[in-house]
């Protein structure tokens, strides 16, 4: 039974990585800062880095997930209670991908907890209270508290400049040679002076002498990416742990590598076009051409992008 039960969290793991590692970088492959290999493959990683961290920082979301809130221990420690939910869980964010729906695999997981323990304790025995306290709430206010952060976020990233008609771009100038009249010597000295680095508009840092050019608004996108790639890792993966490690499945830090690669690598192998959610291609096609023009709206027509 432990083998099936590691069987289920290895699909509950491939769908997560499937259904989630291109939406935190939709924007950086819509706005045409990337390719969509490349895209995959910074989400993926730091994906991966946020769920071996889990390792040390995860164990709240872990015992929260096994169930023993919801429902009494007795019946959270069954191997079928445990496999039940994640073959609910994973086959539900599978069907949404197929679908495109947008939605987590937090919210499948609290369904087929809830579900599951209905089914095998009764209602009398699922601990609503501790559901809508612990669970749906967060589900709920999560969306709000993200929603004024970046509201806030936004006032001051425009308030620091990060905009087109201002210094937003900091460049690095090849180093130059000098030569300089010797006074006791008919031979110029020859001077190396150190590469300047400039903070300039982004019109001035495309004079040719440039060896390194960043743009800060790109480099925020770059990061904002990132983070939300690395916080998903950190953040599911205890979830989906959970079920292993009320089983003793194996050791700790076994499990958690084994659900961190399973993610790396269902989000890293371009899964087919029926498990892309449609919802976030749009918004990358729409961010990119506002970005582009219409030239690019021809290549968002014909579905998701080829992989260069």
């Amino acid at each position: 039974m432990k083998v099936l039960l590691i069987l289920a969290v290895g699909l509950l793991s491939f769908a997560n990585g499937a259904n989630d590692s291109f939406k935190g970088v939709a924007t950086l492959w819509g706005a045409g800062l990337t390719t969509y290999r490349r895209t995959i493959a910074w989400a993926t990683g730091f994906t991966f880095l946020g769920s071996l961290t889990a390792v040390w920082l995860g164990s709240a979301l872990a015992a929260k997930f096994s169930g023993a809130k919801l429902v009494d221990s007795e019946v959270v420690s069954h191997l079928p209670f445990l496999t039940a939910i994640a073959l609910g869980a994973g086959t539900t964010v599978l069907l949404a991908a197929r679908l495109g729906l947008p939605i987590s695999t937090t919210h499948s997981i609290t369904g087929a907890l809830v579900g599951v323990g209905v089914t095998a304790a009764g209602f009398s025995h699922v601990r609503f209270t501790a559901l809508g306290r612990g669970f749906i709430l967060p589900l709920l206010l999560s969306p709000m508290v993200a929603l004024v952060l970046t509201v806030g976020i936004q006032l001051v990233v425009t308030r620091l400049g990060l905009h087109a008609r201002v210094r937003n771009c900091i460049c690095l100038d090849e180093p130059r040679t000098l030569a300089i009249a010797a006074i006791n010597s008919s031979m110029p000295v020859v001077v190396t002076a150190p590469p300047l680095v400039r903070w300039a508009p982004a019109a001035e840092c495309e004079t040719g002498a440039e060896t390194v050019r960043l743009s800060l608004a790109d480099g925020v996108h770059w990061f904002s990416g990132a983070a939300i790639s690395f916080a998903r890792g950190l953040n599911d993966t205890p979830k989906i742990v959970a079920m292993l490690l009320v089983a003793a499945a194996a050791s700790i830090k076994l499990d958690y590598f084994f659900v961190a690669l399973v993610i790396r690598l269902s989000g890293s192998q371009y899964p087919p076009r029926t498990l892309r959610p449609v919802v976030f291609s749009a918004l990358a096609c729409s961010a990119g051409m506002r970005r582009t023009g219409a030239k690019y709206a021809t290549s968002c027509s014909r579905g998701w992008p080829r992989y260069h």
